[in-house]
């Protein structure tokens, strides 16, 4: 598998997380995106549901970060990145 930057949030529900691992935090990809693109410009907040836990919580734009992953074999990004 290739890697790719996305933008993602981590998932809110430390609880359900943290029970499979201590020191994991839970990346919901949003959207590719490359090296050097600056964050998109999110007017209000974000509502995004973990593709894990199914929970759905609010982020904001101080919350997106930027990290290189695995491209998964089916991606769609989030509606708000189309």
């Amino acid at each position: 598998m290739s890697s790719e930057y996305f933008w993602v949030v981590l998932c809110k529900n430390h609880k359900f997380h943290k029970r499979e691992n201590l020191f994991f935090e839970h990346k919901i990809r949003l959207a590719e995106t490359d090296a050097i693109e600056p964050p998109p410009a999110l007017n209000g907040g974000l509502t995004v549901r973990c593709d894990d836990c199914g929970q759905e919580y609010t982020y904001k734009s101080k919350d997106l970060l930027r990290i290189e992953l695995e491209l998964p074999e089916s991606f769609t990004p989030h509606p708000a990145f189309q």
